[in-house]
């Protein structure tokens, strides 16, 4: 159903009456041992080259007029001392640089010329908004659990490969219309729900995988590549020890994890597959709230977010790196879009890029006040395995809490995501740069350097075992 090098699971027990399904385990290692080498081969950042892969196609190039906006953007290059500023969000460093900024005045008192003093609407909520999670939760019903099923025997029998499951050959005549209704809180309600009540272990994994894409089809139905590989699906897991012999994930991941968007989606759709011991929920906040208390005590930091001079590392490719702002005001919509690790690397696993501009002490302070002002206004929804949580990338902020794995018990924290992209009209209107962010992520077939990979579990080196960073983190 999927293509064999897309999936490492043993399949010994599965019967090859059905289309597609994968028998010939032999077969699969020694594709997937072709297709990770060659891949490991385009993705290590070390390896000498004659010259950096391109970061655009030139398809994209063309038509975003690239070379224009990069000399554009060159007038705005700043050089000399950058802001002490990390991944992890150190307060101490954050109340120094406040207290200082402050001291030295001559901030903007107003918010930017156009842009509104205070938004309204269901996207302005705060810690106690919900109390209760059938505010945002849909619970299956055993209706929607046999609609499923007769979806995936319906979509089985027209032979397709697992991606090409959509709305047209994943039939929900029932649930799909409490989808649609899910699809319209996402994009002009709240920013965010939860559909509740698949149970992984009740699925092969090819048919699960098929089932969440299918449900997901019906709130946005383009999937982008999450990677410069063009990973498809990202499994969201912590990794273990970082020596080259590891192949277990870490017992405990004690941190938490600052407040970001992925990048490049108007829906992100995460799939519990398996719970950590204890923590790890996924935190969320909304953007729209964050602004408001901005606008209310530093309207100075929107125009610090607001401006296009936030340097983004490609990490190697060519440009190494691309200036935009983080908040914008477009089609009367707020949309935040920022991702911490491309602003400042994530020491030790992904340094960022030497030679290219860091943080100005205005944007550091702006990016941790995002943080710190969102913490004081979070919601942490309760998690169950086999969730599928669907939210508003442009408008809500979210983060990781710290977990505990048990790894003697098999328990360790994993989820599945998705970037999703509705092309029938629900997706905001964006402004240029995210026109052309959105373009390389869901429309551009150009790329000769970006394949599909539809990996059904983590990547392995299959030499060694040890899961592999290709597929990149969560933000």
């Amino acid at each position: 159903m999927f293509t064999s090098i897309h999936s490492t699971q043993s399949t010994d027990h599965q019967s090859s009456s059905k289309p597609g399904i994968v028998t010939d385990h032999e077969k699969i290692h020694i594709q997937f041992t072709k297709i990770y080498l060659r891949m490991a081969s385009q993705t290590d950042n070390n390896a000498p080259s004659e010259a950096p892969i391109p970061y655009y196609s030139q398809g994209l190039r063309a038509r975003f007029h690239i070379d224009g906006v990069r000399a554009e953007q060159a007038k705005l290059e700043t050089s000399g001392t950058f802001a002490d500023i990390g991944y992890e969000v150190e307060e101490d460093k954050y109340l120094a640089r406040v207290a200082a900024r402050v001291k030295a005045g001559n901030l903007p008192t107003a918010v930017p010329a156009g842009w509104p003093t205070e938004l309204q609407g269901p996207l302005v909520w705060n810690s106690d908004s919900f109390p209760d999670e059938k505010d945002y939760v849909y619970h299956l019903t055993p209706e929607d659990k046999t609609e499923l099923l007769d979806a995936l025997e319906y979509f089985k029998d027209q032979g397709l490969d697992g991606h090409k499951v959509a709305k047209a050959n994943f039939p929900l005549p029932k649930l799909g219309k409490a989808l649609y209704a899910i699809r319209d809180e996402i994009y002009g309600g709240k920013g965010f729900s939860v559909v509740r009540g698949l149970n992984p272990d009740d699925y092969e994994l090819p048919d699960l995988t098929i089932i969440y894409l299918g449900i997901s089809s019906y709130i946005a139905q383009v999937r982008g590549k999450q990677d410069q590989r063009g990973s498809m699906l990202i499994h969201v897991i912590k990794k273990g020890d970082p020596s080259p012999d590891s192949t277990a994930f870490d017992e405990q991941y004690s941190e938490d994890k600052p407040f970001h968007t992925d990048t490049v989606t108007d829906t992100l759709c995460l799939f519990t597959q398996s719970l950590a011991a204890s923590g790890g929920r996924s935190v969320l906040a909304s953007a729209y709230t964050v602004y408001n208390e901005l606008a209310a005590t530093r309207p100075d930091l929107i125009h610090t977010l607001a401006a296009p001079d936030w340097p983004f590392d490609t990490y190697g490719r060519d440009p190494a790196f691309y200036k935009r702002a983080l908040m914008y005001h477009h089609d009367n919509k707020l949309i935040t879009s920022f991702s911490r690790r491309l602003l400042v690397g994530h020491l030790p696993f992904e340094p960022r890029s030497a030679g290219i501009p860091g943080l100005t002490e205005a944007q550091a302070e702006a990016l941790d006040a995002v943080h710190f002002i969102a913490r004081k206004h979070e919601i942490k929804p309760r998690m169950e395995k086999g969730d599928l949580r669907f939210i508003n990338n442009m408008a809500l902020l979210h983060r990781r809490e710290a977990f505990e794995n048990d790894n003697a018990a098999g328990v360790s924290r994993h989820l599945v995501r998705i970037w999703l992209h509705n092309d029938e009209g629900y997706c905001w209107n964006l402004p240029a740069p995210l026109r052309l962010a959105w373009a390389r992520v869901f429309e551009d077939e150009e790329d000769k350097y970006r394949g599909e990979h539809w990996d059904l579990e983590p990547v392995r080196n299959p030499l060694t075992g040890k899961i592999s960073s290709v597929g990149g983190s969560c933000d």
